[in-house]
């Protein structure tokens, strides 16, 4: 999309971000914000306009009794997403979607299923670690993901956690905003953007 298109969806993005947060009735609907079986969700078109290199957009699969989004921050060039858990405690998960990451110190890992591109590498666990820490790699972004355990100290909470991140190609969303708000928006999968 271009900058001068762009003024007029990030005002309807920021509309429907805001009325959400102040809406109580919306805060039980908080995950469908992140959640991979939608792909309506403004965060999903911010996620993709702050890391326009990224060829995956991150999201949640579904998740089970005990767990909830905690929060979210999307900057240019850094998105940042929380989950929180009954057992667990907030910031249980932290995912990181940037252009690229460190992975030295980490090894690449089997990803059963996942998307075709995608690269995963773990760094190792230290003995009286607190947290575990994966990396997945593709063409433009990376995501860190960050749990605040590990298989060792909750060996079911870490189950459950290693397998909920999910991905959408950015395509999807450049398509839906085409669609829907005949728009370009720029990147991966679509027109550079300028500048």
């Amino acid at each position: 999309m271009t900058w001068r298109q762009w003024p007029g969806l990030a005002v309807r993005i920021l509309l429907v971000l805001g009325v959400a947060a102040v809406i109580p009735g919306l805060s039980a609907r908080h995950l469908d914000r992140v959640a991979c079986r939608g792909s309506e969700s403004a965060i999903f078109l911010l996620e993709a306009q702050a890391v326009p290199t990224a060829t995956q957009i991150p999201c949640f699969e579904r998740l089970p009794v005990g767990w909830r989004y905690g929060e979210s921050d999307v900057r240019s060039g850094r998105v940042r997403v929380w989950l929180d858990s009954d057992r667990a405690g907030d910031k249980a998960v932290e995912l990181t979607l940037s252009g690229s990451c460190d992975i030295s110190g980490a090894t690449p890992t089997e990803l059963v299923d996942g998307p075709v591109g995608v690269q995963r590498y773990d760094r190792a666990v230290a003995p009286g670690a607190r947290q575990t820490v994966s990396y997945f790699r593709f063409r433009g972004g990376c995501v860190t993901y960050r749990l605040a355990f590990t298989p060792e100290s909750a060996p079911s909470i870490y189950r459950q956690a290693d397998r909920f991140l999910g991905f959408t190609p950015r395509g999807v969303y450049v398509k839906g905003v085409r669609k829907d708000e005949d728009l370009t928006l720029c990147g991966a999968e679509a027109p550079p953007c300028p500048g």
